[in-house]
């Protein structure tokens, strides 16, 4: 969603209806290597050791497969953003279909392409860092990982530099996105 009708104007990410704030699994669970004094002082938790949610919902276009399974945690988070930031680069969705059924049925085959026009112009980069992010789970990257990804850091770089504004060349089509959804 846009902040205001302006051009130019920020993009904000909205709905977090479905958030949910994960705990730490037991001591007990904590690899071998732990001990007690380092788990209890930790501040920032392993994904791997946050509980996991069993919740089967989401918008179809951008839940991951491990959310369909009911056995998730922060990763499907990394799905979602892939498929997000597929969207802002060409302006649909990587899994489509004429119902909800055939887009789940996608999203569980994961087969996504980069064939339209509107990836001509998007770096090798950018659709390096989405393939990382909509992939297997036990392949996907962490938030960490793709905050360190060449694409990511590439803007960073540029941002600290100075006040950058993204041009997206097919913002037509991403303004028309609710159309298709």
């Amino acid at each position: 969603m846009f902040d205001t009708c302006d051009k130019g104007s920020e993009l904000k990410i909205i709905d977090f209806g479905l958030s949910k704030l994960l705990k730490e699994e037991t001591l007990h669970s904590y690899s071998t290597t732990n001990n007690k004094s380092e788990a209890a002082g930790s501040k920032k938790p392993n994904p791997k050791q946050l509980n996991k949610m069993a919740t089967q919902a989401g918008t179809p276009q951008y839940i991951s497969p491990e959310v369909l399974s009911g056995k998730y945690g922060v990763e499907c988070d990394l799905w979602s953003a892939g498929c997000i930031l597929y969207v802002l680069l060409c302006g649909y969705a990587p899994f489509n279909g004429e119902d909800d059924a055939s887009i789940i049925k996608a999203v569980l085959a994961g087969q996504f392409d980069f064939d339209g026009d509107e990836w001509a112009d998007v770096s090798k980069e950018a659709k390096d860092l989405i393939k990382k992010l909509i992939c297997k789970s036990d392949k996907r990257l962490s938030a960490s990982e793709a905050l360190q990804h060449p694409w990511i850091k590439k803007y960073a770089e540029i941002e600290q530099r100075k006040n950058v504004v993204v041009d997206f060349p097919k913002l037509d089509t991403l303004k028309n996105f609710d159309k298709y959804s």
